[in-house]
């Protein structure tokens, strides 16, 4: 090699380079300022060149470079003078020239990446730019075959050049300066600049680099500034209401006038408005939203008008704001006018005018008939989504005048009743207010069909309760009479049923999101036939679906009778047949027969479409059943809604909608399915031409108004998500009239007011002035920057905290769950001082006088022009979960890093350090609130009366209608910040004014530092257990003893929870029942655990506040005081605090005394329950009957989510011959397992959700399928978790995907099984999802039986015998000691549920490690971990795997005993080894 003067040039070996072709790719592009896609494109020779003169700068003479290269001669140039300088250098590299200029992906990647380390070896200039060498120029990459769509591509030896990219009007939607240029259509127009840009060759990519350049910057910014001053002057399109009810609504500065609120209105609204609006209704179906009272400030309401279409290119339903309309009290018409002239104002087009929503509005009716006018074939919807309230209130106006007396004579009793009993607080809540109605038609039917079915369940304790009023009562005496009649009863419990499919609509709709509108639309086409089929003959049924015509309904000779018609089901039969009920029989079919003509004549007149038509266009927007349409109805649809206005068109749209139909068979045949709604019909509009009828008609049912649709959510779908930053941080011109300045503004405004006034003074740059005014008798005045509003605590996460957990705050003295930082409301308690002052005291612990004025360079100042300092009330995004309410705090270091805040969190007093990116302001209430999170986690409902409470005490905003009742004032506060917190609005919620500093003492408590360790308590007895999730009971469980002693009945008739007599199921543990909702309550939280390793909540009711606590080192059980003092014994439970230890009932059934007796066959009664608990009756799974030996055949399986294959060790140790054994697996660690223990014998296919039809008919047929899908997003234990339908939890469906497409047809009689898998901790309504998909119940099994760790499993199949005990073998490990290796001692007998993280090795989460060895605590070892599961020890001993890896895949896996238990049934169907 030739040697250079300082150093030789360095050869290397690319064989040791790992770079990706992505990474090289990116590599070169940033060395080079080159915009490659793949090295393919660098075969011209021109940047290799380039980094050869990089490498050894005047090696290349750059002169001589074709940098445009087109030709392979050109290129061959290039290589040559690359040739040269290599043999200058003495490099003896070959260079593969014809296989770079050809475009072979091996040859060009493999040199690349040897010159990426060619260079990185040798270079010794650092600071090369190629764009400013010498003679440098930009490269064209060479088009791929690829791109170029055929690899002959040659003409007259010239290859075909980079891919043309002509100018398109497209490149306006991203930048809209970019037009037309005069040059043709290589060249692109800046409007900005005035320049012509050569776009033909990098096409949108110069778009991006010319955006970057300083001269379109700067041009951009004058640009902007001029069209807003040319703006003030134009007159502004929306109404002057609608400037009020925007700037009222939605601004949280202090600036006012009018040139302020015109500016912020255009702000929000955005500066392509309305012109886009207009734009999109030329060529897009869309709806009108029309709101009327909505309130626009003081005495001041507005009616809103909104546009909203299904935005295609971005696959979202989109809602815009149009304009405001000043409301008119009892003036229907003139409201209804007037809407039809702003949209006559704004030119919008009405041939696209499909929808109309206009809510519950006193002129809906009018604006509809109005709105008419413009296009006929305009469709209503807002009876849709009000039709169940609507029919429930013509039903219930229909019932006995007896039934509704009642209804009201209960509310009036429990309104004037001074102590409000807790039966009818339970009945009633605080949600029902006074009004000219009677309050059972002023209510949702979802609310009403609750309090019914509350009713029902309290029955028998209402009776005893007004039985036992003063006997002055008279009113009492007569309510007690009439629920002592059992027509009485036998009303309610008929309406109950009756209501369910009323109540069923109204919770999809309360549930629903744009994905769900097929569902919502197929529940609203059947509530006509469900009803209709109560009580009305088939025949006429079907004549009444067809022609609707009301006589049909009220003729006697049509209806039902006797048994045939809908009592209610089995409940309400078996109460008739008893000796008081027997009379009540015909009355009640009278009754109910009013009910149900009432109820139907309804809901035909409310809906606004016919049945088949909803039936039709829910299974046409539903991408599953769109193929099942025919042309048909789709015919009809295009009729109906207005789409097809001639012969021509509707020939025009069979046609079209023929083709998709085929396109989509194509696809369905590939097996390419699981496109969700929007993006199904995203990608097939794609392909349509803008005058098509069939994508007028799709697009048209795209833009249906779907629920939730309060005004609160769809303004803030159409407001609050435009961002208004712009208004505070970019200038704000004001009008020529007001260029002077008021004092006001000099001198009490605050920063965004300057910035008002600075940005109007017509372009001209001010610099800041900063002005600080000390009033000297003040000390707090120089305090008013930089406060402190909490104690510190312990912090969550760092820079990067949205990848850390969530820390726990320090160890608190009490040991009572859920105290947070804000318990108490600060302003209401009494003696204490009002005002900042009181906030200042409580908040810091100081008293004023004690206050010192904080220096200028105080910790925790934020100043870097960001915005949220300390004291805001701000959102911040938690990962996995949705915004949680937060209190800026100050920074703990003396310098805050630039755009980070330091952030308590409401609700459970944690820290975070948090990117000002991922924060909004609190009054971006109606954006941010979630109601799901509201409705599911009681710790994000504290974090919302917190902070509401906070805001309110800053506002001055009294809640004392509340009376003191939480949830009413919860409710409330909620209202209020949706209504946009008024009066004040936001800016009441401020941080105040004066705001200390909290001092940095030098004798602070060192366990006050936030870096302490946190020290758990020592393990108690008894232990406070007051956490948010904890159920209220609200019976009186006192009375059981005395109810109990009755004649007749024992403790069987009682619920242990609640002593409610409406019993569901007996206690699976003790003698005793469970009603309905305790019932739920105990299969959710039985095995939820807390961290210290024992149950979250007591073991009879799962509730109770004060628990006590099993001292039995390998019992996790506690019991409440209540249920010890109630039903053992009064006393008991201080009684068993002093013993020590104290082992419960369950481990001493002997000690059971009272009304606490513990079943003899508890644990098969707990199976029982978990087996039969969600809700639901299926048809029993096929039965196969068992096959002869000698016809037997090997096994086909398909395992998904296989983990370690402990599914084919099982099947292999049962001695079932394997024919093939496919499983999907993406952990690495997990397929190194099975690939090594099975010798290869296992097929791995990776990840399941590339396994299609094609995969599954070339693979099988299979016999057996198993899989259990993750369950992190689906168990209780993780707070973060997303549910069934979100992250992991989706998984589950491709399990169901699979099995659907495996299942055999009925004449296939080919026995095939299958199992699914999942953890017991998980929420009901996840459980119950999973039983509608698989249609069967689950059966649980815990293997604490057959092993020494618990492991409590559900698992649905159809296995025969799968719900059979569980027994041991003996050869199963049934104790730790016998799984453990000599020398080592078990210091339990059973562990508890061994997890992939470290610490579930611990017996609680600070508990002791559960072996002892030499006299010391230690871990289990990875070979016991294994035999506690069943395996073979070293099972996992594979690819030098850590312990903390072996004990991942360990964690993820069966248990091997469960499994075999599960299995052996299978035995009757397959051949084994050791068969004949």
């Amino acid at each position: 090699m030739q040697k250079m003067a300082d150093s030789p040039v360095v050869t290397p070996n690319s064989s040791r380079d790992k770079s990706s072709r992505f990474y090289v790719v990116s590599w070169i592009n940033r060395l080079l300022k080159t915009d490659f896609k793949d090295v393919q494109e660098m075969g011209s020779g021109a940047c290799q060149c380039q980094m050869m003169n990089c490498t050894f700068p005047g090696s290349v003479d750059l002169a001589k470079v074709k940098f445009d290269a087109q030709s392979k001669e050109d290129f061959k140039h290039n290589f040559s003078l690359l040739q040269d300088a290599f043999n200058q250098k003495g490099v003896t590299k070959t260079i593969p020239v014809d296989g770079l200029i050809e475009g072979d992906f091996k040859t060009c990647y493999e040199f690349m990446k040897w010159f990426k380390l060619f260079y990185t070896e040798n270079t010794k200039n650092k600071e090369y730019n190629p764009v400013k060498a010498p003679n440098s120029s930009n490269i064209n990459p060479i088009a791929t075959s690829s791109q170029s769509g055929s690899s002959d591509n040659e003409t007259n030896g010239t290859a075909k050049a980079t891919k043309s990219a002509p100018y398109t009007e497209k490149w306006k939607e991203d930048y809209d300066w970019a037009d037309w240029s005069l040059l043709g259509e290589q060249h692109t127009y800046c409007s900005v600049c005035h320049t012509n840009l050569a776009t033909y060759r990098r096409g949108i990519v110069e778009l991006q680099r010319h955006t970057e350049t300083n001269k379109h910057k700067k041009r951009a910014k004058l640009f902007q500034s001029s069209q807003r001053k040319s703006q003030v002057t134009k007159p502004f399109p929306c109404s002057d209401a609608a400037v009020r009810f925007i700037y009222n609504r939605w601004y949280t500065g202090s600036a006012k006038g009018k040139h302020v609120s015109r500016h912020f209105a255009r702000c929000k609204l955005g500066l392509k408005y309305p012109k886009d609006l207009v734009s999109v209704s030329k060529d897009t179906p869309y709806c009108v939203y029309i709101y009327e009272g909505l309130a626009a400030g003081n005495d001041d309401t507005v009616t809103a008008v909104l546009l909203g279409f299904f935005h295609s290119k971005s696959s979202v339903h989109r809602i815009r704001f149009l304009d405001a309309l000043q409301s008119v009290d009892g003036a229907g018409a003139e409201t209804a006018t007037a809407v039809v002239k702003a949209l006559k104002r704004f030119e919008l087009s009405t041939d696209n005018l499909a929808v109309c929503y206009s809510g519950d509005g006193e002129a809906s009716e009018q604006i509809c008939s109005h709105l008419r006018e413009l296009n006929p074939n305009i469709i209503a919807l807002g009876g849709l989504y009000t039709i169940a309230d609507a029919a429930y209130h013509a039903g219930v106006k229909e019932l006995p005048s007896q039934i509704q007396e009642l209804m009201v004579d209960l509310y009036a009793h429990y309104s004037s009743c001074s102590v409000k009993n807790d039966n009818l607080k339970a009945l009633f809540g605080s949600d029902i207010t006074k009004n000219s109605k009677p309050f059972y038609l002023s209510i949702s039917c979802l609310r009403f069909y609750q309090l019914i079915t509350k009713m029902l369940e309290i029955w028998s304790d209402l009776i005893l309760y007004f039985s036992s009023c003063p006997e002055g009562d008279e009113k009492a005496k007569l309510l007690c009479s009439q629920l002592k009649g059992p027509k009485v009863k036998a009303t309610f419990m008929s309406l109950e049923q009756a209501l369910k499919p009323l109540e069923k609509f109204q919770t999809q709709i309360q549930e629903s999101f744009w994905a769900n509108m097929p569902l919502i639309l197929e529940e609203a086409s059947m509530l006509l036939s469900t009803y209709t089929s109560c009580f009305l003959q088939h025949n006429a049924a079907t004549r009444y679906l067809k022609e609707h015509d009301a006589q049909i309904l009220k003729n006697k000779k049509f209806h039902l009778l006797g048994q045939d018609l809908s009592l209610g089901g089995k409940a309400v039969e078996d109460f008739l047949k008893t000796e008081e009920a027997a009379e009540v029989l015909p009355q009640l079919q009278e009754e109910l027969l009013l009910f149900y003509i009432a109820v139907t004549g309804c809901i035909a007149e409310e809906l606004p479409l016919s049945d088949t038509v909803l039936k039709n266009i829910s299974r046409l927007l539903n991408p599953e059943s769109s193929l099942k349409v025919t042309k048909i109805a789709v015919e009809e649809l295009g009729s109906k809604l207005g789409v097809c206005s001639s012969p021509e068109e509707v020939r025009q749209l069979e046609k079209e909608f023929s083709e998709y139909h085929l396109a989509e068979e194509e696809r369905s045949k590939k097996g390419v399915n699981g496109d969700t709604l929007e993006n199904h019909w995203t990608r097939v509009l794609e392909g349509t031409e803008p005058t098509s009828v069939f994508r007028k008609l799709i697009l048209t049912l795209l833009s249906f108004p779907c629920p939730p649709l309060d005004p609160q959510h769809i303004l803030s779908q159409a407001l609050d998500s435009n961002d208004a930053a712009s208004f505070s941080e970019s200038d704000t011109f004001t009008e020529s009239e007001h260029e002077i300045v008021s004092d006001s503004v000099l001198t009490n405004g605050s920063k965004k007011d300057l910035q008002v006034y600075a940005a109007g003074l017509n372009g001209f740059d001010l610099k800041p002035c900063v002005v600080r005014l000390i009033k000297m008798n003040d000390r707090d005045g120089m305090s008013m920057m930089n406060g402190s509003l909490s104690h510190e605590g312990s912090w969550r996460g760092g820079h990067s905290w949205e990848s850390s957990l969530r820390q726990k705050p320090q160890a608190r003295k009490v040991f009572q769950a859920g105290v947070g930082t804000w318990s108490k409301p600060i302003g209401l308690i009494k003696g204490r001082k009002s005002g900042q002052e009181s906030i200042d005291e409580e908040l810091e612990g100081t008293s004023p006088s004690s206050r010192t004025t904080p220096s200028r360079g105080q910790p925790g100042t934020y100043q870097d022009g960001k915005g949220f300092l300390i004291g805001e009330l701000v959102w911040g995004k938690l990962s996995g979960m949705s915004m949680w309410p937060g209190l800026v705090m100050p920074w703990k270091s003396k310098h805050s890093p630039p755009g980070m805040r330091r952030v308590e969190w409401f609700g459970d007093g944690m820290f975070s350090e948090v990117s000002t990116e991922r924060l909004k302001p609190f009054s971006f209430f109606t954006l941010c609130f979630s109601k799901n999170s509201f409705a599911s986690l009681p710790v994000y409902k504290d974090a919302i009366y917190q902070i509401c409470e906070l805001a309110a005490e800053r506002c001055g905003k009294s809640f004392a209608k509340a009376q003191g009742d939480k949830e009413r004032e919860l409710k409330m506060m909620v209202d209020w910040a949706s209504e946009g917190f008024l009066p004040t609005g936001p800016r009441g919620f401020a941080p105040p004014g004066k705001i200390d500093a909290k001092d940095s003492s030098p004798n602070q408590d060192p366990n006050d530092s936030p870096s302490s360790d946190y020290q758990p308590p020592p393990k108690r007895r008894y232990i406070f257990k007051n956490r948010p999730g904890a159920p209220n009971i609200s019976y009186s469980r006192k009375s059981l003893k005395e109810k109990v002693t009755e004649k007749g009945k024992t403790i069987e008739n009682f619920c242990l929870s609640c002593a409610s007599t409406e019993i569901d199921v007996q206690h699976p543990l003790f003698e005793g029942g469970l009603c309905l909702r305790c019932k739920e309550n105990f299969t959710e939280t039985l095995y939820r655990y807390d961290e210290d390793g024992y149950q979250s909540y007591c073991t009879v009711c799962c509730a109770g506040l004060e628990v006590i606590l099993c001292g039995n080192a390998s019992c996790c059980r506690c019991f409440c005081k209540d249920c010890l003092d109630i039903l053992v014994a009064e006393g008991t439970f201080d009684k068993l605090k002093d013993v020590d230890p104290w082992s419960c009932f369950m481990c001493e059934p002997s000690q059971c005394d009272g009304h606490l007796k513990l079943r003899p066959d508890w644990s098969v009664k707990v199976q029982d329950l978990f087996t039969n608990n969600s809700a639901m009756e299926f048809e029993p799974h096929r039965v196969y009957p068992s096959i002869p030996a000698d016809q037997r055949k090997p096994l086909k399986v398909l395992s998904l989510f296989d983990g370690i294959a402990t599914g084919y060790l099982v099947l292999k140790d049962l001695g079932f011959k394997i024919e093939r054994y496919i499983a999907s697996e993406i952990c690495d660690d997990s397929i190194v397992v099975g690939m090594i223990k099975h010798e290869g014998k296992i097929e791995y296919v990776n990840d399941v959700r590339t396994i299609t039809r094609k995969h599954l008919a070339e693979w099988g047929p299979f016999d057996l399928l198993i899989g259990g899908s993750p369950c992190n997003d689906l168990s209780m234990v993780n707070p973060l978790r997303k549910g069934l339908f979100e992250g992991t939890g989706r998984l589950f469906f491709e399990f169901y995907r699979i099995l659907t497409l495996l299942k055999p047809k009925e004449e296939d009689n080919r026995p095939f099984f299958w199992l699914f898998e999942n953890v017991v901790l998980m929420s009901a309504h996840d459980k119950t999802d999973i039983c509608r998909f698989l249609e069967c119940n689950p059966v649980l099994v815990d293997a604490v039986k057959v092993s020494p760790a618990h492991r409590a499993r559900y698992f649905w199949g159809n296995i025969p015998g799968m719900s059979r005990p569980l027994a041991t073998s003996l050869d199963d490990k049934v104790t730790l000691q016998d799984c453990l290796e000599v020398g080592r001692m078990a210091k339990f007998d059973k562990v508890r549920t061994i997890t992939t993280k470290s610490n579930s090795i611990r017996q609680g989460k600070m508990g002791p490690l559960p072996v002892s060895m030499n006299g010391k605590e230690d871990y289990l070892w990875c070979t016991e971990m294994e035999q506690i599961f069943g395996f073979p020890k070293h099972y996992t001993d594979v690819n030098n795997m850590s312990r903390m890896q072996r004990q991942k895949v360990l964690g993820r896996s069966w248990s091997v005993p469960v499994i075999r238990h599960l299995f052996a049934p299978l035995k009757d169907y397959f051949e084994c080894e050791n068969e004949q």
